[in-house]
């Protein structure tokens, strides 16, 4: 019989507690999950390009007249996706005296006593901007140098929900919440709240400053 395939929705609810339980330790070592960009832009090569044709055509047409800004937009374009698909490559590997991480041209490990948490998230840093619905995050919540909670976030576009599931689990938890983190989970959403106000002040004053010198 066919396994049913995850959603992403069921991994966030069965992961829930990992955002405010410290990590123990693992269960199995060379467990891993990497999102390979590149790999589905190699799979998927024709819907690429042909996106890529359609969107060029139309800033051809579009900036016909003016080869200087249709040059700009161009090498944007090119830099942006370039960038996209480099630094979405990502892979996590649990190895005996730590997580290996690799992201974009960077590598390191982390040792176990370090980390806080490998959770699924809902949110990022742009995510009160630009609402979306089905993008979520593994986070890796660790401890710097100056003993300060830290995060690093790597977006789900290129894996699969039961690819992270297999993988969260793989992670020993404490039954108990830690108060720290929920400490900390309280101060990323005040910190969230409070950019968004930025950017809606930002947003009237911008109106305010057009409709005035009308």
């Amino acid at each position: 019989m066919e396994q049913k395939k995850l959603k992403w929705k069921e991994v966030y609810n069965n992961n829930k507690k990992r955002r405010y339980c410290e990590i123990t330790g693992i269960k199995e070592e060379n467990v891993e999950i990497e999102s390979n960009s590149f790999k589905v832009l190699k799979e998927r090569k024709y819907i690429v390009l042909i996106a890529s044709i359609i969107i060029i055509a139309l800033l051809v047409w579009t900036f016909r007249n003016d080869i200087k800004i249709l040059l700009i937009l161009l090498a944007f374009f090119i830099a942006s996706g370039i960038c996209f698909f480099v630094f979405n490559y990502f892979k996590f590997k649990c190895l005996k005296d730590g997580l290996y991480v690799k992201f974009g041209f960077q590598e390191g490990k982390f040792s176990y006593d370090k980390l806080r948490g490998v959770y699924l998230s809902k949110f990022n840093d742009y995510s009160f901007l630009i609402p979306a619905k089905r993008v979520y995050s593994i986070v890796i919540r660790y401890i710097d140098n100056t003993n300060r909670i830290k995060e690093l976030s790597f977006p789900n576009y290129f894996i699969k929900p039961e690819d992270t599931e297999k993988f969260l689990s793989n992670f020993d938890i404490k039954e108990a919440e830690e108060s720290k983190l929920v400490q900390y989970e309280r101060f990323k959403i005040l910190k969230k709240l409070f950019k968004a106000a930025i950017f809606i002040m930002f947003v009237l004053l911008m109106i305010g400053l057009y409709f005035s010198k009308r």
